[in-house]
C-alpha cells in the first residue's frame, strides 16, 4: 500500500497541469502536524484513505473544486478561499473534525452532506461566504443540550433554549426550499431538530437567515412553520420576535422541536401590511412606541396597547388615526406615540390595526426592561441577540430603535493571529474582553473612542470579541504564521445605542 506522510507546514499544490488531486484506491494520505494543503483549482478526489490530523485543507483559485471520491473523507479544517464566484462542490458526504472557515466564496452542498464532529464548528458565513444547497443535501451536528440557554451548536443558526434537559440532538440544516399542506414554499433555509427528550420543552427557538435565502419573500411578514411529519404538513407558530435587520425569526414557548422553516405571512383582511414597531425609552418617564407601514388599505387607524409585567392582558392607552388619505397609501407611512410610562418593571406593547369596518389584526409584540439600578421610568430595550452564542456577519447589527451609533471595526478578520480593533461612537472609556470560544477570558482592554488596539500572536481558532453596549463579534484566526488571506478587509458590528 502506498503511504504519503506530509510533515510539511505548508504544503502548495497548484500545478495547472492537473486537475484532481487523487488519492488512489490502496493509497494512504496521512497528514502529520500543523500541515496547510493549498488546493488551488484542484478536485480533491479520494479513492483511498485520508487521514486528516490537525490540518487545514484550503481550496482557492478562480474555478470550481469538487471533493469526491468512492471512499469517506474526515478533514480537521477546511478554508474556503475562492474568488470570482467559483465554490467547492461536493460530490460526496464528508466529515469535518475542527471548523469549517469561510474566506470568500461559497461550499454548494450538491446533495451530500456535512457531518460535524460535537465539538466542530462553522465560521466566517456572509451573504456572499455560505453553505449553500438547493439541490438537496444538510449539515448536521449531534451534541448534548441539558438545559440550553441560547445554544448555538455548530454556530448553525439554530439557536435554542430550554429549561429541560434535552440529551443528545441532532441539528440539521438545509437549503432547499420546502413546502406541503400549510405552506406554499418557505425560504431556502430549514432545520431539523430531534432531542432525545421532546415533550414539554417550554423551548424557545431562535431561526437565523441569509438575505439571499429570502426567496422573494417579505422578511418583515416572516413567521416560524413546523412540521411534525417531516415536511408533508406545515403549522404556522407564528413568532414571537423577529428582525430584519438582524435577520432571524425567533418563537417562545414550543413544545417539542421538529422540523422548521420560514416563510411570510399576510393577514387576511388586515388593513396595514409590512407593520415594524419599536419602542425607546428616554430619560424621563416616557416610552416612545413608533412604527411604519408598508401600505394602508381602508385602514382606520392603531390602537396602541400595554401589558405590564403584573398584569394579565392588554390595555388600550392610546389610538392614532391612519395618515392616509381615506385610509388607503400605497406608499410607507410613519407614526409615533408617546406613553408616559413609570413602571419599573417589564412592559409590553403591541398595536390593534383597526380597518374603516372595524375588522382587526396584531402587529408584534415589543417589550423594555429596567435597566440595573434603575428606579421608575428607567427601562432598557432588551435585545435577544445579546444572549446568543455568535453573530451574524452578512451586515452590520443594527437595531432601528437606538439613536446612537456605536461601532466596532476589527481587521483583517479571518487573521493569521494578529488583528486590530476600533470602537467608535463612545463617549467614554469603555471596556473590551476577548474570550476563547468556550468562555476563558484572554486579554481586557480599556478603549476610547477610534483608538486603535492591536492583538497578537493567537493561536488558531474561533475567538469572541465582547465590548460594552456591543454584541459579541467573533473573531476567526486560520494559521499563526501561516499563508492566509492577508485581504485588509474590514468586518464590523454595529448597534445603535
Amino acid at each position: 500500500m502506498k503511504k504519503y506522510l506530509l510533515l510539511y507546514k505548508i504544503l502548495f499544490l497548484g500545478l495547472p497541469a492537473f486537475a484532481q488531486l487523487n488519492i488512489s484506491s490502496g493509497t494512504q494520505w496521512v497528514n502529520g502536524g500543523a500541515v496547510t494543503i493549498n488546493l488551488t483549482d484542484l478536485d480533491l478526489v479520494n479513492n483511498g484513505t485520508y487521514t486528516a490530523g490537525n490540518s487545514s485543507t484550503k481550496f482557492t483559485g478562480t474555478q470550481n473544486s469538487t471533493v469526491g471520491g468512492t471512499s469517506s473523507s474526515l478533514f480537521d479544517i477546511i478554508e474556503v478561499a475562492k474568488i470570482n464566484n467559483a465554490k467547492i462542490l461536493l460530490g460526496k458526504t464528508i466529515n469535518v473534525g475542527t471548523s469549517i472557515n469561510f474566506i470568500s466564496g461559497l461550499l454548494d452542498l450538491n446533495n451530500n452532506n456535512i457531518l460535524l464532529n460535537p465539538s466542530a464548528y462553522i465560521a466566517g458565513e456572509t451573504e456572499v461566504n455560505r453553505i449553500i444547497g438547493a439541490n438537496g443535501g444538510y449539515v448536521e451536528i449531534t451534541k448534548d443540550l441539558n438545559a440550553p440557554f441560547s445554544s448555538n451548536p455548530g454556530f448553525l443558526g439554530a439557536i435554542i433554549s430550554s429549561a429541560a434537559n434535552l440529551g443528545s440532538v441532532t441539528i440539521r440544516r438545509g437549503h432547499s426550499i420546502q413546502s406541503g399542506t400549510g405552506l406554499a414554499s418557505g425560504i431556502n433555509r430549514y432545520f431539523i431538530i430531534q432531542p432525545t427528550n421532546n415533550s414539554s420543552l417550554n423551548a424557545t427557538f431562535r431561526l437565523n437567515y441569509f438575505d439571499a435565502e429570502k426567496n422573494g419573500k417579505d422578511e418583515n411578514n416572516f413567521v416560524l412553520f413546523q412540521s411534525d411529519d417531516n415536511g408533508a404538513s406545515w403549522t404556522n407558530q407564528s413568532q414571537t420576535n423577529r428582525s430584519a435587520a438582524l435577520n432571524y425569526v425567533e418563537k417562545t414557548g414550543l413544545n417539542s422541536l421538529s422540523k422548521f422553516t420560514l416563510s411570510d405571512v399576510i393577514i387576511s383582511g388586515c388593513s396595514a401590511t409590512g407593520v415594524v414597531l419599536s419602542v425607546k425609552d428616554s430619560k424621563q418617564s416616557n416610552v416612545t412606541v413608533s412604527w411604519t407601514t408598508a401600505t394602508e388599505t381602508n385602514n382606520q387607524g392603531f390602537a396602541v396597547e400595554r401589558r405590564l409585567k403584573n398584569e394579565a392582558s392588554f390595555t388600550q392607552i392610546g389610538f392614532v388615526n391612519s395618515k392616509a388619505a381615506g385610509g388607503t397609501s400605497a406608499s410607507p407611512l410613519s407614526y409615533s406615540y408617546i406613553d408616559n410610562n413609570s413602571y419599573a418593571d417589564t412592559s409590553f406593547y403591541r398595536l390593534k390595526i383597526v380597518s374603516l369596518s372595524n375588522g382587526t389584526c396584531y402587529s408584534d409584540v415589543k417589550f423594555l426592561a429596567p435597566k440595573g439600578k434603575k428606579g421608575p421610568g428607567g427601562h432598557n430595550l432588551i435585545n435577544l441577540t445579546d444572549v446568543t452564542e455568535s453573530v451574524t456577519i452578512n451586515k452590520s447589527n443594527v437595531t432601528a430603535e437606538k439613536e446612537t451609533m456605536l461601532k466596532l471595526n476589527v481587521g483583517p478578520n479571518p487573521n493569521n493571529g494578529n488583528f486590530w480593533f476600533t470602537v467608535s461612537g463612545i463617549e467614554k472609556e469603555t471596556m473590551a474582553s476577548l474570550y476563547t470560544i468556550d468562555g476563558k477570558i484572554l486579554k481586557q482592554f480599556r478603549v476610547v473612542n477610534l483608538q486603535q488596539q492591536q492583538v497578537t500572536n493567537l493561536r488558531s481558532g474561533v475567538y469572541i470579541l465582547k465590548v460594552e453596549g456591543l454584541q459579541p463579534f467573533r473573531v476567526v484566526v486560520q494559521s499563526n504564521g501561516s499563508s492566509v488571506n492577508n485581504n485588509p478587509a474590514i468586518n464590523s458590528s454595529s448597534i445603535k445605542n
